[in-house]
């Protein structure tokens, strides 16, 4: 702001010591600064009363039947330039909502691929449960029924398929319990394909290699949270860099952020850190803000990997 009023000052001040028209040109890109850079108010505000200036200027300093035309003139080139730096901030704002939104939809399909693979594990670990597992078993027991009927060369052949079944019995199981056991949800590639997608701010990401977290509830919370700290960041902070980390504690996941942006004496709280904070709650988790002029914006959250969702 202070350098937009040095440019305005500049310009006026050589307005007034060369009488010349073309030089009131040099406020068209002011006035396009002031607009792309300052509220809409403001920047108004900012072209009229730098354009009154200029009048005062010319009808004091010159004695011309042209000094109407040329303060119309700068004017409406001032006027025109607030539009088109209207236009570049709506185009501006609508890219970033839409690389934004394409991140969020990469995220989601990662994090659904991954649930879809553990449902998909789970379902084939039920059916060769209880097809195989339930047939394998009522083999082994008729084969040890005829053990007990069989004599002879015959009683050895089926010693020998009872033992074949039951290796086959624990085969199975151990298959199962392969199948059931991985069964934590791997938010990594998630997290990542969310921050990669967005343009700004320039985020530092850290976290490890193994993230993965039991339940989708759980797993949803944390992509959510991740999605809603970089959002605020581009939406209010207006800051460059964005250093996000994520990593394991004793009892859940912590996710700890900060921003190099404007900061401020207090925040308030909207619907995004709201919901945010309700689904920590939810899932016993907990979140903490806080912000200082020039000093940025700090978050941590907090989510445990075990225990009952509230």
């Amino acid at each position: 702001m202070a350098l937009i009023a040095v440019q305005s000052a500049a310009t006026l001040l050589m307005v007034y010591l060369v009488p010349c028209f073309s030089i009131s040109i040099l406020l068209v890109p002011v006035a396009w600064q002031a607009a792309l850079l300052l509220p809409l108010l403001t920047s108004v505000i900012w072209i009229v009363v730098q354009s009154a200036l200029l009048a005062v200027i010319f009808y004091t300093g010159l004695t011309s039947d042209l000094s109407l035309f040329a303060t119309n003139t700068s004017l409406g080139f001032q006027l025109f330039a607030l539009l088109t730096a209207l236009v570049a901030k709506s185009e501006a704002r609508a890219r970033a909502e839409l690389s934004r939104a394409n991140a969020e939809l990469r995220a989601t399909r990662e994090l659904l691929a991954e649930t879809s693979r553990i449902s998909e594990r789970a379902r084939i670990s039920g059916e060769l449960h209880d097809v195989l597992g339930h047939n394998l078993a009522a083999l082994s027991i008729n084969l040890e029924v005829a053990k007990h009927l069989t004599v002879g060369k015959a009683l050895e052949h089926v010693e020998k398929s009872q033992s074949l079944a039951k290796i086959l019995l624990k085969d199975v199981r151990d298959v199962v319990s392969a199948y059931t056991g991985d069964n934590q949800i791997d938010v990594k590639h998630a997290v990542e394909a969310l921050v990669d997608g967005l343009p700004c701010p320039r985020i530092h990401l850290s976290l490890p290699a193994d993230l993965k977290v039991e339940d989708s509830t759980r797993a949803n919370t944390l992509l959510r949270c991740v999605q809603e700290v970089a959002t605020n960041t581009l939406k209010h902070s207006e800051a460059r860099n964005l250093w996000l980390e994520i990593l394991k504690t004793e009892d859940g996941i912590e996710v700890r952020a900060r921003d190099d942006g404007r900061g401020a004496h207090s925040v308030h709280a909207g619907r995004g850190l709201t919901g945010m904070r309700k689904r920590l709650e939810q899932v016993g988790g907990k979140l903490t803000i806080d912000s200082r002029p020039e000093e940025g914006f700090t978050l941590q959250a907090r989510l445990p990997l075990n225990g009952a969702a509230s």
